[in-house]
C-alpha cells in the first residue's frame, strides 16, 4: 500500500535568536511615587538623619528611599541605625539591580520597635562595582553581600568571607547581570 503524500507546509517564520522576546499582556503601568502620611513622616526623619549625604529621594506608600553616594553608605547606614527616632535596627534585605549603565544596591532597613521601613540606595559603576561592607552594622549583611557578590560581582571591601554562597567555587561570570549569557549553553 502506497503512502499518501502530504502537501508541504510552508515553514513558519522562526524568531531570530538574538531578538528580544516579545512582551505579552497589558502594558506595564508604573505606579506614581507618592508617600502616605506614615511614609512622609519616615521620609522626613530619614532626610534629617542623612541630610548631608542625600543625592536623590522618593518613595511609595509607607516606604521612602534616599540615594547616597557609595563613599557615604556606611555612615548613612550607621546614622539610620543609631538615630533615636529612626532606629533602623534590622537590615531586612539587600538587593541589586543591573541597569546596564549602573548597578543599584538597595538596602532595605526596618525598625522593629518603631515599625518603620526605608531604603538606602547606592549606584555603582558596572566596570568596577566595589563598596565598603555594612557587616559591622548588621551581621546579616555578610550573607546578603556574599549573595550579591555571587550574582552581580559586587566586591564588598571589609567583608570577611566573599566565598560563593549560591554558586560553586570556580563558577565563571555573574548570572544576575544582564550581560551574562543565561541561555547560551552546550548540550552534552
Amino acid at each position: 500500500m502506497a503512502m499518501a503524500e502530504t502537501p508541504e507546509q510552508p515553514d513558519a517564520e522562526q524568531p531570530k535568536a538574538d531578538a528580544a522576546p516579545a512582551r505579552r499582556g497589558p502594558p506595564i503601568e508604573v505606579a506614581e511615587e507618592v508617600l502616605d502620611a506614615r511614609g512622609e513622616e519616615t521620609a522626613a526623619l530619614l532626610k534629617r538623619v542623612v541630610a548631608t549625604y542625600v543625592v536623590d529621594s522618593g518613595g511609595r506608600g509607607d516606604l521612602p528611599w534616599v540615594r547616597v553616594a557609595p563613599e557615604n553608605l556606611v555612615e548613612s547606614a550607621r546614622r539610620c541605625r543609631d538615630d533615636g527616632q529612626l532606629g533602623m535596627d534590622l537590615l531586612h534585605c539587600l538587593l541589586a539591580v543591573d541597569y546596564v549603565e549602573r548597578i543599584e544596591l538597595d538596602y532595605i532597613l526596618f525598625s522593629l520597635g518603631r515599625d518603620r521601613k526605608a531604603i538606602l540606595k547606592v549606584d555603582l559603576p558596572p566596570e568596577e562595582p566595589t563598596i565598603e561592607t555594612v557587616g559591622g552594622l548588621w551581621e546579616a549583611a555578610n550573607w546578603y553581600e556574599r549573595e550579591t557578590h555571587d550574582l552581580f560581582g559586587v566586591v564588598f571591601t571589609g567583608n570577611p568571607d566573599l566565598s560563593p554562597l549560591l554558586l560553586y567555587e570556580g563558577f565563571e561570570g555573574h548570572p544576575g547581570l544582564k550581560s551574562f549569557p543565561l541561555h547560551d549553553y552546550e548540550e552534552w
